[in-house]
């Protein structure tokens, strides 16, 4: 009894130091313990979270793998081990180590820590949970009781966010990161006098806090000191590289000094690394840049060539080349802002289907089996990749051997005949398939395209989602875009009954205009893209080597716009896709089907114990067994509506 008594003294005296900010006498607490009682995972993990304040992460996760090995089954251990790969942007990792801890039975720590987790990873409704969670058990847990105030931020609730952290400063008033959150919910509301006061003291308490730094550099651009915002925000970077909020400030702060005429700091090619180190893409940063009024063509071009600069895809593809890097670097932007123009994340298409068989639906829907984005080559047009081509001159096959495409196939068009009778066939009969109508939250809100190609250097989670674009339906003789990719106006009419008819043609007006003016944009762009083709080979027109390595590279550097473009014929489709890219060569994503007649990679399930993204299913004219299917949907508890309308089809 003496032994567990004193335990539990050193390891609360240890506690007790860490809350002063006494962290290195708090390890020494630890270490007692240890040594007495060297399986005290208690302990081990206290130590192991002291020397990740301490900015010792090899040390902090020896700490915490330690105290696995003692005890794999609580959810404690987990906890801490996530929240190390968590400190390190390892978002992969955090995320196995975070859903063992919601298979184990947790407690007041474990809960604390993966609401953080949620929170980090902007899962804000899960966060919300295990901070209540966390609270019913002690309503007193400062780091739930942190989350809450930052989840008030997220919502606006500043008032309350202001109200939470000066709480948890009264009763911790040495905890630096307390008086960062304070410091910036107060510039959020534009009370400058006091984030100054707050991000000063949380400076003073830890010189290494860079949230503290990055949050004083947004305090003193918005004062339009941007010299003074760049000393902080290269603090934040200093301190910690590898949070993508402080690099997309960074660069905003470089936009300011640049157009006041100060170039000391860097141009606008720096711009665009430091959107690459936000983790930005390349696409998405085109997106934004066609918003911004403030810069001009010629300088949002820099930025982008900036990106293009540190895009490890475009620098594979032309490494080594003859022909001239400018010509390339054109050729390669002109693609990716026709990308960016066919990004399909409007609120208004809020519901994307996919037609599959009966038997897919049933691995998808019931088995939690991951969606496959299929490889190209197995693709229902035989032709598929070369309209592109064909537009701007390319002739024969284009296959490439080091890239290829990996496809998911959607359609804006949810309960189509049309589809019906194309996919999802049993036995080559027609209408005996399903349509699978996902939510938009399946897919990725940023056009982070390819990022695995792109930036390789820091890896996308495996459960990162992916952007969704329309496709280009091209007519490569007339050289004509017939259409783009965009849900029918019956569409919008079935799914807004209660709606007046003037409202709704109003509406859907609007959006048919807004497709016709992308059309318009995309077909200008590509009418640009193809001239540039033409000029780059007319400056090569006399050198045979060049030349032949152009007809090479041009069709790889086009492979993100390539697999985006189909042929008229199939515009009664409507599709839209996600895209990824993947290289060949010893991949471990890409999968081989047991009969080798299929390559593809894994994206996310449609549903599974922990989501579901399905909201409604249709059942094709000629399905069988519909109304098992929709007991057992039911049966499973699972809020997805089933139907199956009567289609003019015999």
């Amino acid at each position: 009894m003496a032994k567990k008594k004193k335990s539990v003294s050193l390891i609360q005296d240890g506690e007790n130091l860490f809350k002063l900010g006494k962290v290195e006498e708090a390890i020494k607490c630890f270490d007692k313990e240890i040594s007495i009682n060297p399986t005290n995972t208690e302990a081990i993990n206290n130590k192991g979270y002291c020397l990740l304040t301490l900015k010792k992460t090899d040390e902090a996760k020896l700490c915490f793998e330690r105290s696995l090995k003692i005890n794999d089954t609580k959810a404690e251990n987990w906890a801490y081990l996530g929240t190390y790969y968590l400190s390190v942007q390892d978002i992969e990792n955090a995320h196995q180590c975070f859903k063992k801890v919601e298979k184990l039975d947790g407690n007041e720590l474990s809960h604390s820590q993966i609401a953080y987790y949620y929170y980090s990873t902007e899962e804000y409704e899960k966060s919300a949970l295990y901070v209540e969670k966390t609270l019913s058990i002690d309503d007193k847990n400062v780091s739930a009781l942190n989350t809450k105030g930052l989840l008030y931020v997220y919502h606006k609730k500043y008032e309350e966010a202001i109200n939470l952290f000066e709480h948890l400063i009264n009763i911790y008033d040495s905890n630096s990161m307390f008086y960062s959150n304070l410091g910036y919910t107060y510039l959020l509301v534009e009370n400058i006098p006091k984030a100054e006061k707050n991000l000063n003291k949380s400076i003073s308490l830890d010189h290494e806090n860079a949230y503290a730094y990055n949050n004083m550099g947004l305090l003193y651009h918005k004062k339009s000191d941007f010299l003074g915002a760049w000393e902080f925000a290269e603090l934040a970077t200093l301190k910690n590289a590898e949070i993508s909020e402080f690099w997309k400030n960074k660069a905003e702060i470089l936009i300011s000094l640049l157009k006041l005429g100060n170039e000391a700091k860097g141009g606008f090619k720096d711009v665009g690394y430091f959107l690459c180190r936000a983790n930005l893409s390349t696409i998405d940063a085109i997106i934004d840049l066609n918003t911004t009024e403030i810069l001009s063509k010629e300088e949002k071009d820099q930025i982008i060539s900036g990106m293009i600069a540190v895009d490890a895809f475009y620098a594979e593809t032309t490494r080594n080349c003859k022909v001239e890097k400018d010509i390339y670097s054109t050729i390669y932007q002109m693609s990716l802002e026709i990308v960016a123009l066919l990004d399909a994340s409007e609120s208004v298409e809020f519901e994307f289907a996919h037609y599959t068989t009966q038997e897919t639906a049933n691995a998808l829907i019931f088995n939690n089996s991951p969606f496959r984005l299929h490889s190209v080559t197995t693709a229902n047009d035989p032709k598929e990749g070369n309209p592109l081509l064909n537009f701007l001159g390319f002739t024969g096959s284009f296959s490439p051997n080091i890239y290829q495409a990996f496809v998911g196939s959607f359609t804006f068009n949810l309960d189509s005949l049309n589809q019906f009778r194309l996919y999802g066939k049993d036995n080559n009969i027609e209408g005996t398939g399903v349509s699978l109508n996902l939510s938009f939250n399946y897919f990725g809100e940023n056009a982070n395209i390819n990022h695995a190609i792109v930036r390789p250097t820091k890896p996308m989670s495996s459960v990162a989602k992916q952007p969704l674009f329309r496709c280009i339906y091209l007519d490569p003789l007339s050289k004509r875009v017939i259409s783009l990719a965009h849900r029918e106006a019956c569409v919008f009419y079935r799914e807004n009954t209660t709606k007046s008819k003037e409202v709704m043609d109003g509406e859907v007006n609007k959006y048919l205009g807004f497709i016709n003016e992308q059309k318009i944009k995309v077909e200008n762009a590509l009418n640009q893209l193809n001239n540039e083709v033409s000029n780059a080979y007319n400056r090569i027109n006399d050198e045979f080597d060049k030349r032949n390595e152009a007809i090479k590279i041009i069709p790889l550097l086009l492979i993100h716009l390539r697999y985006l473009v189909k042929h008229y014929d199939f515009k009664e489709e409507q599709e839209c896709r996600i895209i990824q890219v993947e290289p060949l060569i010893n991949n471990s994503n890409i999968i081989v089907t047991d009969d080798n007649s299929r390559m593809y990679v894994n994206y996310l399930p449609f549903h599974n114990d922990d989501k579901s993204y399905l909201n409604t299913i249709y059942w094709g004219p000629k399905t069988s067994n519909y109304e098992l299917f929709k007991d057992r949907v039911t049966h499973l508890g699972m809020n997805i509506f089933c139907f199956k309308n009567e289609h003019p089809f015999i």
